[in-house]
């Protein structure tokens, strides 16, 4: 994607507002396709570029991976706005991830006591963990028992599966929808209702494959 940047006006900028503002105008991307692209809404956005609201850091490590955005710059507005290193590449010949019993609810609290035991296999995602799953929210595409493994750093599209953490910290399996302007999240076990997504959910990443025990 092509980016116009202009040194002087990437350096006076004091608020973290500003500067997701700035990033977002060099990508010339309007509100509404950016926030899309993050898996928020645009009035959240739009309050974030403003100063109104905080992004968590979920957020904005998904914006430094999709982007390729320098968190230092990001964080305090030194240095260039894009880091100068290529992006990661999202998959290795073999990755090994930490396998969670339960889903993790923050990215930033990946506790080690947690972790059951690691799990590796050519093409995982690198940067991504797995976890049990149980629940029959997600039957019949996911069900209790399977090994979920869920990639972060990238945004979902709609029809995506995503771990989203809600507002009272619980981590839970959901469809991503988008609906004109707004966010759905919805259980693909038709027994429960979909929800608008608003400012405490968050989303921890996508799951990008399913391992299900079969019985012989």
């Amino acid at each position: 994607m092509n980016r116009e940047i202009q040194d002087d006006k990437f350096n006076d900028l004091h608020s973290l507002g500003d500067r997701v503002r700035a990033i977002r105008k060099s990508l010339k991307m309007t509100q509404k396709a950016f926030a899309a692209s993050l898996g928020i809404v645009q009035s959240f956005l739009c309050a974030i570029e403003k100063g109104k609201k905080t992004p968590s850091d979920t957020l904005l490590i998904a914006a430094q991976h999709k982007y390729n955005i320098d968190p230092a710059w990001l964080e305090n507005g030194k240095g260039e706005p894009f880091a100068v290193a290529p992006p990661v590449p999202s998959t290795t010949l073999s990755c090994e991830i930490p396998l969670f019993k339960d889903p993790p609810t923050s990215l930033d609290k990946l506790n080690p006591v947690n972790i059951t035991a690691s799990i590796s296999m050519p093409g995982l995602p690198a940067g991504s963990f797995a976890f049990e799953y149980s629940g029959d929210f997600m039957s019949p595409s996911i069900r209790d028992g399977d090994i979920v493994i869920v990639q972060t750093g990238t945004a979902p599209a709609t029809g995506d599966i995503v771990l989203i953490v809600g507002k009272w910290g619980e981590a839970y399996l959901r469809r991503y929808r988008i609906r004109g302007e707004d966010i759905y999240y919805s259980a693909d076990n038709s027994s429960y209702a979909p929800f608008k997504s608003d400012s405490n959910i968050s989303i921890l990443g996508t799951v990008h494959t399913v391992w299900r025990k079969i019985k012989t």
